[in-house]
């Protein structure tokens, strides 16, 4: 989510610069897209030789750590990030395998539904820590970065913009802790 954090930033900047829009913008955001689509699949897996947060839920379901009604709640709440999950696997994951192309959907990924998927895991991770596991932590989700998170940006945003952008990092900052509260 801090990388998340970090995209969002650059694309405000983006927007309030109208710079920073040729290859090396496609470059960002084909790398985040990736990047954050692979993790939510990843996250999403349920096989036995990965560690993925299906795969907790299931074995806190065989080890009866909760009700199964809660778990396979959390679980149905994971079923959401399904468009995300099939996205990488027709066009990220197996694009390379002709046995797949048959398969191969014209899937594709709002932003919207890779956001939900985000705030989905977000919240079922802090649900299994708190409601199953017991632990009484507060944790932000995105931690506090301990250098000027300003620094590269000043490079090419205007000193005007900065303020601005540094509010936004805030306000959405806050946003996404929220879900671990």
């Amino acid at each position: 989510m801090l990388n998340d954090a970090y995209f969002r930033l650059v694309w405000q900047a983006r927007k309030l610069t109208g710079k920073l829009n040729g290859p090396i913008a496609e470059l960002i955001q084909t790398g985040y897209l990736t990047s954050q689509t692979v993790a939510i699949r990843r996250l999403c897996d349920d096989r036995r030789d990965v560690i993925s947060l299906r795969r907790v839920l299931m074995e806190a379901k065989a080890k009866r750590l909760a009700s199964t009604d809660q778990i396979d709640k959390l679980s149905d709440q994971l079923d959401s990030c399904g468009p995300v999950c099939d996205l990488v696997n027709d066009h990220i994951a197996h694009t390379a395998n002709p046995s797949r192309k048959s398969n191969v959907s014209n899937s594709t990924c709002k932003w919207e539904e890779l956001f939900k998927a985000q705030e989905a895991i977000c919240k079922i991770a802090v649900k299994l820590e708190r409601g199953i596991l017991g632990r009484k932590n507060v944790i932000n989700i995105i931690p506090v970065p301990q250098f000027d998170i300003m620094e590269d940006l000043r490079l090419w945003v205007p000193h005007d913009v900065i303020s601005k952008l540094y509010d936004f990092w805030h306000t959405h900052n806050k946003a996404v802790n929220a879900w671990s509260r």
